[in-house]
């Protein structure tokens, strides 16, 4: 084996020159600096365009991960259906128009059912409101809406505002609400099945509190210290349940999020709980949540060839993709270029993740290092991807307190696997997805800030051969603008491993502007 490369992403690890609000700008972090002093350094653009989104749109974690493996920007699914919105192709969607003709055929329902955000990260609210149009445009009264309230990518007691946004579009929406969830219940990827199980039968039994009134309903749940992303399964109206015949549309478009709650209506075997499923349910999903004949998406994934991982095993080279489960599917799935099994010569691990993030900012970030380094010692994988989760999952609180005691626990771990990797003789990268704990509140306000920003992202090159000490004015000249990209970590990684880099790459080595 040759030296060890490991690319560790700090999930949700922005760079901004404002301190107020800022977790990492704030934090102590004694390790960092000493390689921001003593190794190369420039920022990476995140966001938007750069990223494969539209412009102004933040990043996430999905988005960035997908970039760094791919080595090229991939249009998202945010960017794909915004586009069919607006030229109308949207609304002739074959999978739509077949949902559309079993409601119709059937005299029945059709339930949409996903997040309520202002943000972009897992759903669009513009998204919501082209489904509205669609029931308007083809004469369909019968429609529900089971909405997870965010708190997360939107402010925290937001999803009122959002509601009142919808009824002024369509009037008559509100009415329609037959049930809302908080995303923590509905979102669950960590294999906590009882909340799933909790969704579930809210949506088709009505078991949960009862509110007659929405906006009601949330007012005493946030009197009774309530987010949106914790709010407590409850049913608007029983009559809007799913039942036989009816027709499912799934709005979110990112997946990973989505696999547990889709899981239930269309796995043919499925024994993590007792289930009573509707009959004849045509279920329809904007992505594609799972591999099922029974589960139909309106946005297949792309199809990305010569991506990172698929380079490093087609030239035999072994790699491990660690994360704690609430980034596992990052380091895996979306890393390998939107593909479920792991390669030939990757092995894939993951350490369960702490039930409250809040009480216990440590997480699992030290037992991540120590299997790491434990896999270093015997001198056997090539290539390692890691993602350290704390920074993002403690910003989304909106806590600075705690999120900084996080920043301040992977600092830490980041010096420990620094360590680790230069006793191998190995090469450290050090990057992020996208920002998100460098703006935890906001600074005039002091309000909690829970949502991702377009804020550019750290790299920092760690090797021998790159190690000298770096002026103060060479370490503010690296912080000035973004040099490059995230698609640019995966050439740079297949340059220092003498591999070839694919025509399929678009994003440019930075070893050639870095040193």
């Amino acid at each position: 084996m040759e030296r060890p490369v490991v690319l560790c992403i700090l999930d949700g690890w922005g760079y901004s020159a404002q301190r107020v609000g800022n977790a990492i700008a704030n934090a102590s972090k004694p390790y960092l600096e000493d390689i921001e002093k003593n190794y190369p350094s420039l920022l990476l653009q995140a966001s938007g365009l750069g990223v494969g989104m539209t412009w102004g749109e933040t990043g996430n974690s999905e988005v960035g991960h997908l970039t760094l493996g791919a080595g090229r920007s991939i249009y998202q699914y945010l960017y794909r259906i915004n586009k069919d919105i607006e030229s109308g192709y949207f609304f002739q969607n074959a999978e739509l128009m077949k949902a559309v003709n079993h409601v119709k055929s059937n005299n029945s329902a059709v339930h949409f059912v996903g997040l309520l955000s202002s943000g972009s990260v897992h759903a669009y609210f513009n998204h919501l409101l082209a489904l509205l149009e669609l029931t308007k445009a083809n004469n369909i009264s019968n429609y529900r809406l089971h909405l997870f309230t965010d708190g997360k990518d939107s402010a925290l007691q937001e999803a009122p505002d959002l509601i009142k946004k919808m009824d002024e579009y369509f009037p008559g929406s509100m009415a329609n609400i037959s049930t809302i969830i908080g995303r923590d219940d509905a979102m669950d990827r960590n294999n906590r099945w009882e909340l799933t199980q909790k969704t579930f039968e809210l949506w088709t039994q009505g078991k949960g509190n009862s509110s007659g009134d929405v906006l009601s309903a949330l007012s005493k749940y946030y009197e009774n210290g309530f987010n949106d992303h914790n709010i407590p399964p409850t049913v608007i109206n029983t009559r809007g349940l799913i039942n036989d015949n009816d027709a499912v549309v799934f709005f979110n478009f990112r997946e990973d999020s989505m696999r547990q709650i889709s899981r239930v209506f269309v796995s043919e075997y499925f024994d993590y709980f007792p289930r009573e499923l509707p009959q004849n349910l045509f279920v329809l999903a904007f992505s594609q949540y799972i591999e099922s004949t029974r589960l139909k998406a309106i946005y297949p994934p792309p199809f990305i060839a010569n991506g990172l991982a698929e380079v490093l095993s087609t030239n035999g080279k072994t790699q491990f993709h660690i994360a704690e489960t609430e980034k596992y599917a990052h380091v895996t799935y979306f890393f390998n270029c939107l593909k479920n099994k792991p390669l030939d010569g990757e092995t894939d691990f993951f350490l369960e993740s702490v039930p409250d993030a809040q009480a216990d900012p440590l997480m699992r970030v030290h037992d991540i290092v120590s299997k790491v380094t434990e896999e270093l010692s015997r001198d056997y994988y090539d290539f390692f991807v890691i993602n350290f989760a704390n920074a993002d999952i403690l910003a989304h609180l909106g806590n600075l307190e705690v999120t900084t005691k996080g920043v301040e626990v992977v600092d830490v771990a980041l010096g420990r696997l620094k360590e680790a990797v230069l006793a191998k003789n190995g090469i450290l990268i050090i990057t992020a997805d996208h920002g998100n704990a460098e703006r935890v509140v906001y600074g005039a306000s002091g309000n909690p800030e829970t949502k991702h920003d377009q804020n550019p992202v750290p790299f920092y090159l760690v090797a021998s051969e790159f190690q000298r000490p770096r002026s103060e004015e060479e370490i503010a000249a690296s912080r000035r603008e973004a040099r490059g990209i995230l698609s640019d970590v995966a050439p740079s990684i297949l340059e220092l491993m003498s591999l070839p880099i694919p025509s399929e790459m678009t994003g440019e080595s930075l070893l050639r502007i870095i040193g």
